[in-house]
């Protein structure tokens, strides 16, 4: 059960790393570039846990990365639902996601909320505050294998800015 629960946090992590999109509008609130962050505090991802690309392996545990990018190819509030095929006892699921970022205050909010063919749920509320070049938050997994009681983790993120994004 604990298995099968990670997996599916970790899609959740997956997701929420997949969809960041940051609007900059202040000047200099949220420092456009490559950020990384991980969890400090709470469930972390297994030691061992095959990443995505946009993750890494380092002292603090596994590191996400995402680029906050200059200008807006995007609105800076996200809504989407997205269809996922998880390995693993999980089968098929579609998430809703949602992202807003608040630049006057230099937070970024989102949440996954998904359903699997297999009768789990699992959803993820995540909220982040720019301070400078380092940020801090919260995260809130929550997860439901089918006929089993709902699990409910909470978790302190940390992490810092980098420098430019990478070049595609």
């Amino acid at each position: 059960m604990r298995a099968a629960a990670a997996v599916g946090t970790t899609a959740i992590l997956i997701l929420v790393s997949q969809v960041w999109v940051c609007a900059v509008n202040a000047e200099d609130a949220i420092t456009p570039g490559k950020w990384e962050f991980w969890t400090v505090e709470g469930q972390k991802i297994t030691p061992g846990t095959q990443l995505p690309p946009e993750m890494r392996w380092g002292p603090e545990g596994a590191i996400t990365s995402v680029c906050v990018p200059e200008t807006k190819p995007k609105p800076p509030d996200v809504h989407k639902r997205v269809e996922r095929i998880i390995r693993g006892s999980l089968g098929k699921g579609s998430c809703d996601i949602d992202a807003t970022t608040d630049t006057a205050t230099a937070t970024r909010r989102e949440s996954v909320n998904c359903a699997w063919s297999s009768g789990a749920t699992s959803g993820s509320e995540m909220v982040i505050h720019f301070h400078g070049d380092t940020l801090d938050g919260t995260t809130t997994n929550r997860s439901r294998l089918a006929n089993k009681p709902l699990t409910e983790h909470l978790s302190v993120v940390k992490g810092r800015y980098v420098g430019p994004c990478d070049a595609k």
